[in-house]
């Protein structure tokens, strides 16, 4: 009687629970009481690089160092429906996120120096029937540096329709430049090199000064030894740079080829222990 009782107890339980999921799909359906069917919000402008614990979504965005730059953001009307009409849409800069973002995450990022770019206005519009709004804020990528990680912040201040997201109605954008060897590269060793022989991967090379980049992942596009790159562009020597692994020389036989956009490296570390030969050749941008 006890188990007859303790099953008849279970397909209740289970039959109250199915009815509680069938009740609370109607209760979050678009057609739902109360529902709202569409928010105001920043439209992703890249990846989202801030961690799933993160209070603020962080992306960071590089360009190409030329006199002048657009950083193109863009406000979405989100859900189910279009723009009823024309809302105008009032976006602030807010730098202030960016001080609760390294608070938040344990990180350094300052605001970008007003000297290096410009913001036209900060007004919205989404037309009628369409789904997005953009504003542009103008950079000088030519006279960004390296010594600081940079950003700005923006929020939604205002909306003429809809309501303005809690997740995505701010934002902290990090703003970096890229040199002319950045970028993803198929990358490959000699038989003859320490450590990883042979290799054939996929690295790539972030710019951190005018004509520097490091090569992610690590040391061999495996290790993680910070390694970087220097090429001279009036004669495109290569030097390499570690601070590990000390002393490194790189040979005079390190070139690169802006042609095919392709460098051959060749240097030694450990005062000569380990030899390394590399090869990088260019493939695209990186993500």
């Amino acid at each position: 009687m006890k188990k007859i009782l303790k099953y008849i107890s279970l397909a209740l339980v289970i039959a109250t629970i199915f009815s509680s999921c069938l009740k609370d799909e109607v209760l979050i359906g678009p057609d739902a009481p109360g529902a709202i069917s569409n928010i105001i919000e920043f439209k992703n402008p890249g990846f989202i690089q801030s961690s799933t614990t993160s209070k603020l979504p962080l992306y960071l965005l590089s360009f190409d160092m030329n006199p002048t730059g657009q950083l193109v953001l863009e406000v979405n009307y989100a859900g189910s429906n279009t723009a009823p009409n024309d809302i105008n849409v009032k976006v602030k800069l807010d730098n202030s996120l960016i001080d609760e973002y390294n608070d938040d995450q344990d990180d350094e990022f300052v605001a970008l120096p007003t000297s290096q770019y410009s913001i036209s206005s900060f007004d919205v519009v989404i037309k009628k029937g369409e789904r997005v709004g953009k504003f542009v804020v103008d950079l000088k990528p030519s006279i960004f540096t390296f010594d600081k990680s940079y950003a700005l912040g923006f929020s939604i201040e205002s909306a003429s329709v809809g309501n303005i997201s809690g997740n995505f109605g701010k934002m902290v954008v990090g703003i970096s430049g890229k040199n002319f060897f950045d970028g993803t590269y198929a990358y490959t060793t000699s038989a003859n090199t320490a450590l990883v022989p042979n290799a054939n991967k996929t690295v790539t090379l972030v710019t951190i000064g005018g004509n520097k980049c490091q090569l992610k992942p690590g040391l061999l596009g495996t290790y993680s030894n910070v390694v970087n790159y220097t090429i001279d562009q009036a004669t495109n020597n290569i030097t390499v740079e570690m601070t590990t692994l000390l002393p490194i020389a790189t040979k005079p036989t390190s070139k690169y080829d802006p042609a095919t956009k392709t460098l051959t490296v060749n240097w030694t570390s450990n005062g000569g222990g380990r030899t390394f030969e590399e090869k990088f050749v260019y493939t695209g941008p990186r993500d």
